[in-house]
């Protein structure tokens, strides 16, 4: 019988001290939950289709699921709305739940590479410790929830349980777009470490997917009319960035320096250094492989390339720190492993310990700059709590009980409580108001529209007829009532719409 690998044996951590991880992650995580604001105006997005999810539950449609995102997020957290009532809170709770796992995965990944206590706690109190981390765990976002999943599939996956792999990963397929690229990586994989491909595995990848054309066709008729619809949005924000369309050096720099702010300078970095180490031992003999460090690496490296296509064809025109968590929950247990080498190889001993406490000691300085984040999404969550408080309060007014307020802000539409009828948006607006101004003001009035919420953003009509409004003064048919300013977002203003005709 052939003896088992060291990576191949039973966990050395006993279920109590799983018990401790999991209680610290799980306190820490919901704790920010209901403490710390949601983070960007997609979060809110996200709440507006979790409530309509969940007021259509009795009745809803598969096409019901189609959307400018894929549903399984919002669709998870509807079903925990049904007891909160609260969309926003019920995705920042399901959220803060899978914050609170991908720590402890992150744990049992890196002891399972390493076969240290020490190194996979000090990779647990990385992750459970990184504001960005914590601050996108306490969002109705999908940013955490898809790499919950993405690692739960890689944890499987190291257990040798191909099958639950592609579950976990065909969930997470439903949720990102990103875990596309695991489709073509499982069974690669599989044939690189089994010379044989599953059917049942390649038709779980395969069935999201799927899936989804289908929802899409049976909702729009167009089976590829999700891609469509991002193309379009990209296509509105490239003509409102210009600078966009090309590869300005400004531009590339300034994203660099955000997806390594998200991913942790060090941790990405070793990340590919990680990966080139292993390639040398792979084609050096005795061409020694190690398989727990192929599948990370493999994950990593497949959903990396996968957000640099998007970003080099302009199907992700722009890279911000969320999109780099993955890559920092992926990218910990690879430098777990390359501290392990180094400590089992470098003599004298001491050196190696004190160059190990060196790289921790500076992922976690790596990690403290992503403090101002923090703080600049309570900015902005103050800005725009304070324009919804005042579109709530002037809704409450006598003369406009009945009247209607136009908003592309979607976090003012969700943060002022009021109903979604009250509100007129850009996005249902008929193709005739995007002609002219006089249309557009036409609309409003007969949308009883008698405030405006003025946002510049892309794909906006009152950015596209009034940019000027961002100066906060009385314009036309638009008299200026409230504005605040953000340090994390544009800024954002009210005005009262007069009725001149």
């Amino acid at each position: 019988m052939p003896q088992r690998r060291n990576s191949d044996r039973a966990p050395i951590t006993n279920r109590w001290t799983w018990l401790v991880l999991w209680s610290i992650a799980l306190a820490i995580h919901l704790s920010a939950a209901f403490l710390l604001p949601n983070a960007e105006q997609d979060g809110y997005s996200y709440a507006e289709n979790i409530a309509r999810l969940s007021a259509n539950f009795g009745h809803l449609r598969l096409t019901d699921l189609y959307g400018f995102w894929l549903p399984l997020f919002q669709f998870a957290a509807a079903i925990v709305n049904r007891w909160i009532d609260n969309p926003l809170l019920a995705g920042k709770i399901l959220s803060a739940l899978c914050g609170a796992v991908s720590c402890v995965l992150v744990f049992a990944i890196t002891e399972k590479l390493t076969r240290s206590i020490l190194l996979a706690a000090a990779v647990f109190a990385l992750v459970v410790l990184n504001p960005l981390h914590v601050l996108y765990s306490a969002a109705c976002m999908t940013d955490v929830p898809h790499a919950c999943l993405v690692l739960a599939s890689l944890w499987f996956l190291l257990r040798d349980r191909w099958l639950a792999a592609a579950v976990f990963a065909a969930i997470a397929e439903g949720v990102r777009i990103e875990s596309w690229s695991l489709i073509v990586l499982l069974p690669m994989l599989q044939f690189i470490r089994q010379r044989r491909v599953s059917p049942l595995l390649i038709a779980i990848v395969l069935f999201p997917p799927l899936a989804w054309f289908l929802i899409s066709h049976f909702a729009t008729g167009d089976a590829l009319a999700y891609f469509a619809d991002r193309a379009r949005y990209h296509a509105n924000y490239l003509d409102f960035y210009p600078t966009r369309r090309g590869f300005a050096w400004a531009d590339i720099e300034r994203d660099a320096d955000l997806f390594l702010l998200g991913a942790n300078r060090v941790v990405f970095l070793g990340l590919l250094f990680a990966s080139g180490v292993f390639v040398f031992q792979a084609i050096r003999p005795p061409h020694r492989v190690s398989w727990p460090a192929l599948f990370v690496a493999g994950y990593a490296v497949a959903l990396l390339a996968f957000v640099l296509f998007a970003y080099v064809t302009k199907r992700q025109p722009v890279l911000l720190p969320r999109y780099a968590l993955v890559f920092f929950l992926l990218g910990l247990p690879l430098v777990a492993w390359l501290l392990q080498l180094l400590l089992a190889r470098s003599k004298p001993a001491w050196l190696a310990k004190c160059a190990t406490v060196a790289v921790i000691g500076v992922c976690f300085l790596n990690s403290k700059r992503q403090m101002p984040i923090v703080s600049k999404v309570r900015d902005d969550f103050r800005a725009h709590s304070q324009i919804a408080d005042a579109v709530a309060n002037a809704s409450q007014q006598p003369s406009d009980n009945q009247s209607r307020c136009f908003s592309d802000d979607v976090a003012v539409r969700v943060l002022s409580h009021l109903p979604p009828e009250r509100f007129v948006r850009s996005q249902i607006a008929p193709a005739s108001a995007w002609e002219t101004v006089e249309n557009f003001e036409s609309y409003l009035r007969a949308q009883r529209v008698a405030y405006l919420v003025f946002m510049p953003v892309e794909d906006s009509l009152p950015a596209k007829f009034f940019p000027e409004l961002s100066q906060n003064r009385d314009l036309g048919i638009f008299q200026f009532v409230t504005g605040a300013s953000s340090s994390f977002g544009p800024d954002v203003s009210l005005y009262r719409v007069r009725d001149d005709r």
